[in-house]
């Protein structure tokens, strides 16, 4: 329902969702002018320029531009607006005391930035596959193993907070994970 830019945010309540919608996004993108405001123009919708749309409520909250855009305050609002999935989008894009505050939320999951960008790095992992192996997948394939890899990386983020005795926590779990993961790389190479 909103979509931030340097300018500030534009809050469509119909949703960004449309095929319509999506090409002009990635036209806005792919001109690299970056102001928002021209989707408030084009399809005539609010245009708040200036601000960040955390007070907004909605469901899922998903910061996606830049680290440590979340502080302690916006936070709050979140919570104050029974946002139910806090995800993580961008490099690390809570602050600390932020993100601590809520995970603490009963009522809100925190998918964290570590284990949503890794979707990223897998994709690009999936790419140099195929150009090394000479191969060409089709969107149905890259988007099933895809599918696998963020599944096993939610099993292994769920499973190692519960061995810890975490509960349900998305963002220890996937650091305990991938420390692990490493850890057992390095064993396996004979780094001790």
């Amino acid at each position: 329902m909103t979509l931030s830019g340097p300018d500030g945010y534009v809050y469509d309540p119909d949703g960004v969702c449309t095929p319509e919608k999506i090409d002009y996004l990635v036209t806005m993108r792919n001109s690299g002018r970056n102001k928002v405001q021209d989707y408030a123009d084009k399809f005539g919708v609010e245009f708040f320029p200036g601000e960040k749309p955390w007070g907004v409520k909605a469901d899922i909250c998903m910061p996606s531009a830049m680290q440590n855009d979340v502080h302690m305050k916006e936070a709050q609002q979140i919570a104050a607006n029974h946002v139910r999935y806090y995800i993580e989008v961008a490099n690390m894009p809570t602050t600390n005391d932020a993100l601590r505050f809520l995970m603490d939320q009963k009522d809100i999951i925190v998918a964290p930035s570590k284990a949503v960008n890794a979707g990223g790095v897998a994709t690009s992992a999936l790419e140099m596959s195929q150009n090394s192996e000479r191969l060409v997948w089709t969107e149905e394939e890259v988007d099933k193993q895809l599918h696998n890899i963020m599944n096993t990386i939610y099993n292994n983020s769920v499973a190692a907070a519960k061995r810890n005795g975490l509960g349900y926590n998305l963002v220890v779990g996937a650091n305990i994970a991938g420390f692990e993961r490493v850890a057992e790389a390095m064993l396996e190479q004979g780094v001790f």
